[in-house]
């Protein structure tokens, strides 16, 4: 069994280290694979550093694709390794859409990942969301006590949706992004502007995402556009992926030459 206590001391992520260690003990008891619930990949890629020496126990990241920003973790003993494909065959979850008319009505990822919330469904169970245009939005849910969601007929503010269950591979998932090393030079080591410039978007609208929640700063949310990042700080934002800074440095002209990998 693991010392829970031992771990958990200089854990960044108590909560989510915590459910770890409690379905890798059960992992181990009972010879069989458990998983997580959902939360964002870099935080399942940050608190599996904790486990990196512990060769009674295997682990696997997996959020319903390859390209997902939110994850499970699934946990075996380290002398029954099941095949990968097994893992992603049973992984447990569901694909979820969302239908409505939002042409007049904008909404985003959080928008529907709220309404979810607010019909019963635990944060913790709740992958990806997407949007599909003006149409709604589709996404990956746990798949244990969904049933009463099946076209189930709701309300996103003004607008109504039906809900309706679906396979995972009924789903139109997001294009995979490519891993790319982006660099830049900037005025200064702010969160907004490295944001701007390894996202691609411009400053007032990544000023503006940051602001309504929309962008992690190493997994967790932040809504200070003047933050100064560091080297190997990771930022994810809404429906854009992720970038992690490899190298800031300082120029002659007292400006910033920042190394980032998008991906």
């Amino acid at each position: 069994m693991i010392d829970l206590k031992e771990i958990l001391i200089n854990s960044n992520y108590k909560k989510e280290t915590e459910e770890l260690i409690n379905i890798a003990n059960l992992a181990y008891k009972n010879w069989e694979t458990y998983w997580t619930g959902f939360n964002s990949t870099f935080v399942c890629e940050e608190i599996l550093k904790e486990f990196e020496n512990l060769n009674d126990f295997k682990f696997f990241i997996y959020g319903g694709f390859s390209s997902s920003q939110r994850s499970r973790i699934a946990c075996f003993r380290g002398d029954n390794i099941p095949e990968e494909v097994a893992l992603k065959s049973n992984f447990p979850a569901q694909g979820i859409e969302i239908n409505g008319n939002f042409l007049f009505d904008n909404a985003t990822q959080d928008d529907f990942r709220s309404l979810l919330i607010e019909n019963g469904v635990k944060q913790i169970k709740v992958g990806d969301i997407w949007t599909i245009g003006d149409r709604g939005a589709q996404g990956i849910i746990d798949n244990s006590d969904i049933k009463n969601l099946d076209e189930k007929i709701c309300y996103l503010r003004d607008v109504k949706v039906k809900v309706n269950l679906v396979g995972i591979d009924e789903l139109q998932i997001p294009s995979r992004r490519s891993k790319k090393l982006i660099n830049t030079v900037e005025a200064s080591k702010r969160l907004d502007a490295i944001a701007s410039a390894g996202f691609r978007v411009s400053r007032t609208k990544i000023i503006e995402r940051i602001e309504n929640g929309m962008l992690r700063l190493n997994g967790s949310k932040v809504n200070k556009p003047t933050i100064n990042l560091k080297i190997g700080d990771k930022l994810e934002l809404e429906n854009k992926g992720f970038i992690e800074i490899l190298n800031l440095e300082i120029t002659k002209r007292e400006r910033w030459k920042v190394k980032l990998l998008r991906k």
